[in-house]
């Protein structure tokens, strides 16, 4: 898989190929979700004209999220292939997200039955989840250099695209921050294994690294699943 593009100082621009190439991509993606079944959430709602009235901005955000992903992907498999080859940090890394407090939709097709406005408030919810192990993630990277000056850089820049992507929404869509806050007020995430960060011991670091790109993966996914599903209904191709 080659690296996924970084939107790092840079403008977003509408680029009428890529913006093509992704209406191509969409179109073929929710064929395949919708399997000929009429999707009822895709019907008019509350964010209905918002999504049409901004077309090309979801098209940009789309391939910002998908990058956001990728991104993401890349830095897992690289560490996993590079410190994780017969441990066994992947027993516990599943239950170690600390968004598993959230009963995130997973899966595509629960996800199309959702309204917009609750699509969006599951990715601002997602997004916010991360603020704080990220900034956490980049400090101690850039601290103690102990992984390759690429883990470093990839995690600033999927650091930069999940702020991209909050202030999309909060820009376009202000009345969904506040229900947001209110689900990690109601339900407070607490990332606890900063310590296993922090650890002299190499196996606690490397472990707590595995789980955090491990649920960072994970949840990018859904991020990106979210921001697809809001593309294609603005772009009419659900």
């Amino acid at each position: 898989m080659s690296p996924a593009p970084s939107f790092r100082g840079h403008l977003w621009t509408y680029n009428p190929v890529r913006g093509s190439c992704l209406l191509l991509l969409l179109v073929m993606s929710n064929l395949l979700l919708c399997q000929g079944n009429p999707c009822p959430s895709c019907g008019p709602n509350v964010f209905a004209t918002s999504l049409r009235s901004r077309t090309d901005l979801f098209i940009e955000v789309a391939w910002l999220s998908h990058d956001f992903h990728n991104r993401s992907t890349i830095m897992f498999q690289e560490f996993d292939e590079k410190y994780a080859q017969g441990k066994l940090y992947h027993i516990n890394a599943a239950n170690s997200c600390q968004t598993n407090a959230f009963d995130f939709p997973e899966e595509r097709d629960k996800a199309h039955q959702l309204s917009n406005e609750s699509i969006t408030k599951w990715a601002l919810v997602l997004l916010y989840s991360w603020n704080n192990p990220l900034y956490h993630l980049v400090t101690e990277l850039q601290r103690t250099k102990e992984l390759p000056e690429t883990f470093v850089s990839n995690t600033e820049d999927i650091e930069d695209m999940s702020e991209r992507l909050q202030k999309f929404l909060e820009s376009h869509f202000k009345k969904i921050i506040a229900p947001a806050l209110k689900m990690i007020r109601d339900d407070p995430i607490v990332w606890s294994d900063i310590p296993y960060v922090k650890s002299s011991e190499e196996e606690y670091r490397h472990s707590e690294f595995y789980n955090l790109f491990h649920c960072l993966r994970r949840d990018s996914y859904k991020v990106d699943m979210y921001f697809k599903i809001l593309a294609c209904r603005a772009l009419k191709t659900c």
